[in-house]
């Protein structure tokens, strides 16, 4: 007490309030503990209140003291980095120490010819249990049959019922004699995987089990009921093949999977859990001296089947398939390079049995981190055919199909499987493809008006030339009309009487005679649908985005604050201001696709803020969040407008 009233003189402070500190005995300790208003009773001025809180955690930290600690712990530390080398080989390894270790379990069943991973909710799963390190395989089995088969039965049967098992993690039978500890010393493994092995008795004994060396790797099912199907993993071909010769069969191996947690997600690349922590998945491409690979670190170990070389070219894609004998093919594609790589995959007339799913290479080599459950391969879709509409078509608002020296017939049907893949898988049709061709191709006759097209296929000012023809010729400029003519091969002289039978031989000419070869091809593989096409031009109307149509997709929360109503204005306004490009961008940026297929955009909000404000969308479940800090309209807009108009989004939330 005397040094603060010691400081407090120091600082001026009258007497009358030292002494009034000193009379009522307040502690150093007990002046930090006091509110503002209860320090002003003794000190009035806020300057010396200041000072003798200062003051107050000074002393109360003790300088000198913790000076004292600081250099006796940096002695220690010293101490011990002298040591170091000495108590590295006295400690041993923790894990070494331990008498127990974590394992894993698995519970493979003999079904159908092959090995199946069992399911969580078959009873199944990966189960992670501690056992002594002197836990042999005995020990081992009883333990699983405990966790699989509790009370000594399952939904699959009896325990008794069951021939079994126990392999190592490579699925090989385990050696009757090695511990849990020798194998943890010879992988150094983080973590070993057991599997329980069982088969039923009638299908085979016990001994016959044990005698196989490697047991048939489990396949990964498609879906419940499904568990027959593999998963194809196919590499991306850099180059078309050429036209003047037939392809060689797209030929990918087919890739067994170890364990699959969840079918939902279908990430093929990404690590999972559940798959081994160690290996590569390897595909073949064509010959087998022509490897291609992908590396999927830390995921699963397995290895290629070599396939054969002469896969049939009948275009099978409407042939009826059980939903279980589907197999799930991973196409791998690049961006940027998705409108010939995809073509290449689609050259295989096997790939429309299968189920496909789409990853995405990023220009920098990794792997976009998405999961395709729709959302990627609407994606995947838009983007090929808005490159293919700049590379290999002819026209306005409506497009054609121009014959090209290097897209030969099995390019052109590549490109009609792919019609049908997209209008079977999201009910995606290239509509600004004239709708005579899809017409002409699927059902076989022309229902859609061919002038109507034909004036959709020209310039802006060859349309208002024709139209102005067609309503008043005489108002016309004869050397305009004369011109335009000329351009479209035109050899007859337009008149009054004869412009409508010449508007109709040119539409015919442009929109059915030049691409003849085209949708010769197209029919080979669109004409089995053409019952689901029918509607061909109904389904122009319905994916055509209009305003309307996108704002009775949006679906808003059903409570919402002043401040997250004001966004859903900002919102609506946008919309309402948008062209039909931008209506089209906002699709795909919500939905994947820039078409509009009836999918509902669930819009929620989020309190990201300055550089980290942006909108974000997820397009497998067509959910939309908007950040609620925006002082005003023009700024909504401006963030929305570089979003959508940047054409470089990356798919990174899995």
């Amino acid at each position: 007490m005397d040094e603060l009233c010691e400081f407090l003189r120091s600082r001026n402070v009258p007497e009358e309030n030292i002494k009034q500190l000193e009379n009522d005995k307040i502690d150093p300790n007990v002046l930090l503990l006091m509110n503002d208003d209860q320090l002003t009773e003794y000190l009035p001025s806020y300057g010396d209140r200041l000072a003798v809180l200062g003051y107050c955690r000074l002393k109360g930290k003790n300088p000198v003291a913790r000076k004292s600690k600081l250099f006796e712990r940096l002695k220690a530390k010293l101490a011990k980095s002298d040591d170091r080398e000495h108590l590295s080989e006295k400690l041993p390894c923790q894990n070494a120490q331990k008498k127990e270790r974590k394992i894993e379990i698995g519970w493979l069943n003999f079904r159908d010819g092959k090995f199946l991973q069992m399911r969580a909710k078959k009873g199944g799963g990966t189960r992670k249990i501690s056992v002594s390190k002197n836990c042999c395989k005995d020990q081992l089995i009883e333990q699983a049959k405990n966790l699989f088969f509790p009370g000594q039965k399952n939904a699959e049967g009896n325990v008794q019922d069951f021939a079994i098992e126990l392999t190592d993690f490579q699925e090989r039978p385990l050696d009757p004699l090695t511990t849990v500890g020798d194998l943890y010393e010879v992988t150094k493994l983080p973590i070993l995987r057991f599997y329980l092995a069982t088969t039923k008795r009638d299908g085979c004994s016990e001994n016959q089990l044990a005698a196989s060396p490697n047991p048939p790797r489990p396949s990964l099912p498609l879906a419940e009921g499904q568990e027959t199907a593999d998963v194809v993993y196919a590499s991306s071909s850099n180059v078309l093949s050429d036209t003047n010769s037939d392809p060689e069969p797209f030929d990918c191996s087919t890739v067994e999977m170890t364990d699959w947690a969840s079918v939902s997600e279908v990430d093929a690349a990404n690590a999972v859990d559940d798959f081994e922590n160690s290996g590569t998945v390897t595909f073949f491409q064509g010959h087998q001296h022509d490897l291609d690979w992908v590396s999927l670190d830390d995921t699963l170990q397995t290895s290629p089947r070599a396939s054969s070389s002469s896969t049939p070219t009948l275009d099978i894609a409407h042939v009826p398939i059980d939903q279980s004998e589907r197999t799930k093919r991973i196409i791998v594609v690049h961006r940027g390079q998705i409108l010939r790589e995809l073509i290449t995959h689609f050259l295989d007339a096997s790939v429309m049995r299968d189920d496909v799913f789409i990853q995405v290479i990023l220009p920098n080599g990794s792997l976009e981190m998405a999961v395709d459950e729709g959302g990627v391969l609407r994606d995947v879709l838009t983007e090929f055919w808005l490159d293919f509409y700049e590379q290999c078509t002819l026209g306005n608002a409506f497009k054609v199909p121009f014959l090209r020296h290097d897209f030969g017939k099995q390019q052109w049907e590549s490109i009609g499987r792919i019609i049908a893949m997209g209008w079977q898988k999201e009910k995606y049709l290239p509509i600004k493809i004239a709708p005579v061709i899809l017409e002409k191709v699927a059902l076989g006759s022309v229902k859609s008006s061919l002038v109507d097209c034909f004036l959709k296929y020209v310039t802006e000012s060859e349309r208002l030339v024709f139209e102005s023809c067609r309503s008043d010729f005489e108002s016309v400029d004869q050397e305009e009309l004369i011109e335009v003519m000329d351009l479209h091969s035109c050899r007859r002289m337009p008149t009054a009487d004869n412009i409508e039978q010449l508007l109709e031989e040119l539409a015919h000419q442009k929109l059915v005679q030049e691409p003849a070869f085209v949708l010769e091809q197209w029919s080979k593989v669109l004409a089995p649908f053409r019952s689901d096409l029918e509607g061909i031009s109904e389904a122009y109307v319905n994916l055509h985005p209009t305003l309307r149509k996108v704002i009775r997709s949006i679906s808003y929360p059903t409570t919402m604050n002043d401040q997250q109503k004001n966004i859903g204005k900002h919102l609506s306004t946008y919309l309402r201001e948008s062209d039909a490009q931008h209506l089209s961008l906002f699709l795909r940026f919500c939905t994947g696709s820039d078409l509009f297929l009836g999918k509902t955009i669930t819009l929620s909000f989020t309190n990201l803020q300055g550089m980290q404000r942006r909108p974000i969308a997820h397009t497998c479940g067509c959910y939309l969040e908007l950040p609620i800090d925006y002082d005003n309209y023009p700024d909504f807009r401006h963030e929305m407008n570089k979003v959508l108009e940047s054409g470089v989004w990356a798919m990174d939330i899995v």
